[in-house]
């Protein structure tokens, strides 16, 4: 299943399986494996406003960034950067946003 419909899903109310979660992981780190491929993917445009809006983010947040957020709401690090702040320190070293 496609990562963003799972987050669509998401979104709307639906519970995501610990398989899913799973294949949440697998996509963001196989986006950032490949962010030096290129920056054309699907990962770097904005996600839906209703998406950002029930993760806390700000509107336009990139889908990358919704991917990590939910991963860290069902799998939180208990030592060391969140994902979220991982991607975002990428993204910001590879200029794609501004801190």
């Amino acid at each position: 299943m496609n990562y963003q419909l799972l987050i669509e899903s998401y979104s709307f109310g639906t519970a995501l399986s610990d398989q899913e979660i799973e294949l949440l992981s697998l996509e963001l780190e196989t986006q950032i494996m490949n962010i030096n491929i290129s920056k054309e993917f699907g990962c770097f445009k904005s996600a839906p406003s209703h998406i950002c809006e029930v993760l806390n983010l700000k509107k336009d947040t990139y889908w990358i960034m919704c991917l990590a957020e939910i991963l860290d709401l069902h799998k939180p690090k208990k030592l060391g950067k969140s994902k979220s702040a991982e991607v975002f320190d990428l993204l910001l070293d590879k200029g794609l946003v501004i801190g």
